[in-house]
């Protein structure tokens, strides 16, 4: 096999786009490690870390005559596993347990200083939103996140309808949501439907 031990992320980089297999091993032998080594830490399983950076490294083959890379390769490829990881986890993981394994994790410190907010500091920030909310706004989202009960179940316990539910828990959202500006970006959508629990 030819080593291509001495050449820069870059160089390896202009080769795999012409198809070169030592360019893609080398690349899979320099990065693998220390993407499963990431992966566990959010994830906290090592069988499913390795195939989600299995399932990155099969798209970056796929991909590699279009591939466009803004900024260094270790960086991207770091990006594509934090981002894959979290998509597993809101896929299959229970919204406690989510809210737990992303509080132990904050953001790379290459990341932009607004997403370097740790998360369980996002969490107090929610908590201070929902405890300025409405009454009855209040009742029904804290139903709909901490009791997790349905739509149809809270309108039942309240003895409204499962229309005003939906309302309640929209607005109390964006209420959130604006509250919450500028403070995050990448986590948002992810941690809206597990630590918010839209039913």
């Amino acid at each position: 096999m030819v080593s291509l031990a001495h050449l820069s992320d870059n160089e390896l980089l202009l080769l795999l786009k012409r198809g070169n297999d030592f360019a893609f091993s080398e690349i899979y032998n320099r990065y693998w490690g220390k993407m499963v080594s990431y992966a566990v830490r959010l994830t906290k399983s090592e069988d499913e870390s390795a195939d989600l950076v299995q399932e990155i490294f099969v798209s970056l083959w796929n991909r590699k005559e279009t591939l466009e890379i803004k900024g260094t390769l270790a960086s991207y490829l770091i990006k594509s596993t934090r981002n894959l990881c979290l998509r597993f986890i809101e896929r299959n993981i229970h919204p406690t347990d989510f809210i737990n394994r992303l509080a132990e994790h904050t953001i790379d410190k290459s990341q932009n200083i607004e997403e370097n907010i740790s998360l369980k500091e996002l969490q107090e920030h929610i908590y201070c939103c929902v405890a300025k909310l409405p009454k009855k706004m209040q009742e029904v989202y804290l139903l709909s996140r901490d009791e997790q009960l349905s739509y149809r179940e809270i309108a039942k316990k309240l003895g409204i309808t499962e229309g005003t539910v939906k309302k309640q828990i929209s607005n109390s959202l964006k209420i959130i949501s604006e509250s919450l500006n500028g403070k995050v970006s990448v986590l948002i959508p992810i941690i809206f439907v597990h630590l918010l629990k839209i039913i």
